[in-house]
């Protein structure tokens, strides 16, 4: 009698442009010969396992191959009014879907769960039927970058909240030999002394230098109160005129063609603002917004993986040394999938043997 192959789940750590390691890690265990059938992925590591899940990981390989800064927030940058996120998400939404088109997650060819975050109750909820796309926007939504995404009777945002890791997540599916990619192995520290003064300096320079983003709209909607006062005081005039023409709609009109370009001035000043926010500095003496945030995320994801991996032992843990690229470093995709296939090289023998032992 044959004997059952073992069954292989591996768990995909969170982490943003981090997230290319994944890549490197997974192709590695395809052209090995490592068959994979359960993924669990949290936020970067869902995206990258759904990559593998649908196939379509060339695709991505292509966009970044030579990506630049600018080029990598178009896929995703959407700013909207920042009540619940800065970014709508349907830019990220639409880029997700163009990749890996429209598919449940029950028809993938293998197991794959994406974690993602209740912000009402706490819960780490683990998605593993439903819309693929839906699942990973769930999964990556950052809080107070990306709007929570209603799924599943749910109020749900990024899975890192709760659990980057999802080494829990994969054991309830009872794999026989786990492994586990591990992007945060060590405290993200990637400033020298002389960097952390200087960065502190900067940061004591931007008090007082931040734009009253409240006071400009109010501003902004002044002198579109005005203008639209005088329109009401020349359109009696001006339509008694143009009524002659058959024309006397002209001036409402143009009301709402002023109103538009008004409010359009609106959206790309903000966007100007929010890409202005985003942009690298040529030097690492600043924190934006998104560094503090990053930074503050991979810290806490940090000791989040400690103590998950102090609980739950896999049979074989990947760590790719990627601390020093940022969340947003999407530019930086060849570094980081050449050291996921770096470290994913060094575990192969381990995970061969294991697959020879519980044959």
């Amino acid at each position: 009698m044959k004997k059952r192959r073992p069954r292989i789940g591996i768990a995909l750590d969170s982490g943003g442009a981090k997230g290319g390691a994944h890549i490197g890690v997974m192709d590695v265990l395809q052209e090995n010969g490592i068959p994979i059938d359960i993924i669990v992925g949290t936020s970067a590591g869902a995206f990258a396992g759904a990559l593998f899940a649908t196939g379509t990981v060339d695709k991505i390989k292509d966009i970044v191959q030579d990506i630049t800064w600018r080029e990598s927030l178009s896929y995703y940058v959407d700013p909207v009014f920042p009540t619940s996120g800065l970014l709508a998400g349907k830019r990220a939404k639409s880029f997700i879907q163009d990749i890996m088109g429209d598919i449940l997650i029950e028809d993938l060819p293998i197991k794959f769960i994406a974690v993602a975050t209740d912000l009402l109750s706490g819960e780490t909820i683990a998605i593993d039927r439903g819309s693929l796309v839906d699942a990973i926007m769930a999964s990556i939504s950052m809080p107070g970058i990306f709007k929570p995404v209603v799924h599943m009777q749910r109020l749900l945002t990024d899975g890192g909240v709760t659990d980057p890791l999802p080494l829990d997540v994969l054991k309830r599916y009872s794999p026989d030999i786990t492994i586990a990619v591990n992007l945060h192995p060590r405290m993200p520290d990637r400033f020298d002394p002389i960097q952390k003064k200087a960065i502190i300096r900067e940061q004591k320079k931007q008090i007082g230098k931040d734009e009253d983003l409240t006071s400009w709209i109010i501003d902004r909607m002044v002198k579109i109160m005005r203008a639209q006062r005088i329109l009401d005081e020349v359109r009696p005039f001006a339509q008694s005129i143009l009524k002659k023409f058959g024309t006397e709609n002209i001036m409402d009109m143009d009301l709402v063609a002023m109103l538009h370009d008004q409010l359009n001035l609106s959206k790309d000043k903000i966007s100007v603002l929010f890409e202005n926010s985003f942009a690298k500095k040529d030097n690492a003496q600043f924190m934006n917004i998104f560094d503090i945030m990053s930074t503050a995320t991979n810290i806490q994801q940090y000791q989040k993986n400690k103590l998950m991996l102090a609980h739950e032992n896999p049979d074989v843990l990947i760590e790719p040394d990627v601390t020093g690229i940022g969340s947003l470093d999407f530019m930086r995709a060849k570094e980081t999938i050449a050291e996921g296939r770096n470290k994913a090289l060094e575990a192969l023998p381990m995970i061969q043997a294991l697959l020879k032992t519980k044959a």
